[in-house]
C-alpha cells in the first residue's frame, strides 16, 4: 500500500472513532438526562402510591397558632413538567383556605434548562409556623427563635441574568363572572423556583436539577 493510500486509510479510521465517540456521548447524555428529568418528575410531582402519601413534594404551606392549635392559612402547589429535550415547565397554584386564602390563582414558568446558570441553584429554607415567616439561613436566629425550618424553596438564575423564563400568571376572581372573573398577564424573567416541603429530599432534587442543567448545557 502505498504512502498515501496509508495515510487516507488511518484518517479514514480516525475520523470514524472521532464520530463513533462522539454520537457515544451524545447518546449517553441525551439518556441521562432522560432519566435524571424522570426521577424529578416521579419523585416531585403527585403519583398513586408514591412518596408523601402520593401527594409529592412540590407543596408550601402556610399556618397560624391560635392558642394551642394552628390553623392553615393559605396553600401553595407546585409541579414540574418535562416539555422535550432539555425545555420543562413549573406550574404553581394558590390554593384557597379558609378566610385567610389568598386569591385563587396559578403560575406558569416555561424555559430551557440550557439557559439557567448551574452555579445559581441555591436551597433557603422556611419556618412558615407562625404570624410572620422566617428566613433559616442565619443560624442565631433559627437557635433564637426555636424555627421549625422543614419547608424549602430552590431557587436558580438564568445565565448572565437574561430574561428568558416565560411566565403566565392567572388570578381568579371567585365572585365576579364573565371577563372579570380572570385575570391573565404574561412576563419575562430571570428566575423561577420550586417549593419543597420536606428538606432532606430538596437536596437531592437540587442535587438532579443542577445535574440536568449541565447536561443540557455540554
Amino acid at each position: 500500500m502505498s504512502n498515501w493510500k496509508w495515510l487516507v486509510f488511518v484518517l479514514g479510521i480516525i475520523v470514524v472513532c472521532v464520530v463513533a465517540f462522539t454520537t457515544f456521548r451524545s447518546v449517553r447524555r441525551k439518556r441521562d438526562l432522560a432519566e435524571t428529568l424522570l426521577w424529578m418528575d416521579q419523585t416531585y410531582n403527585p403519583h398513586q402510591g408514591a412518596d408523601n402519601f402520593g401527594q409529592g413534594h412540590g407543596w408550601e404551606i402556610h399556618y397560624l397558632r391560635r392558642g394551642q392549635e394552628e390553623q392553615v392559612t393559605e396553600k401553595f402547589k407546585t409541579t414540574f413538567a418535562r416539555l422535550g429535550g432539555c425545555n420543562i415547565a413549573i406550574d404553581s397554584e394558590t390554593l384557597p383556605e379558609g378566610v385567610f386564602s389568598a386569591i385563587p390563582s396559578t403560575h406558569k414558568y416555561t424555559f430551557n434548562l440550557c439557559d439557567i446558570d448551574p452555579g445559581s441553584i441555591k436551597i433557603k429554607t422556611f419556618d412558615l409556623h407562625g404570624k410572620d415567616i422566617f428566613n433559616c439561613s442565619d443560624p442565631e436566629q433559627v437557635k433564637l427563635h426555636e424555627l421549625n425550618c422543614r419547608s424549602a424553596e430552590i431557587e436558580f438564575l438564568t445565565r448572565n441574568r437574561a430574561s428568558v423564563i416565560n411566565g403566565e400568571d392567572v388570578e381568579t376572581f371567585m365572585r365576579l363572572t364573565g371577563k372579570d372573573h380572570e385575570v391573565r398577564t404574561s412576563s419575562k424573567t430571570n428566575k423561577a423556583w420550586l417549593l419543597v416541603d420536606d428538606v432532606p429530599y430538596a437536596n437531592r432534587l437540587a442535587k438532579a436539577l443542577k445535574h440536568a442543567v449541565e447536561l443540557c448545557g455540554s
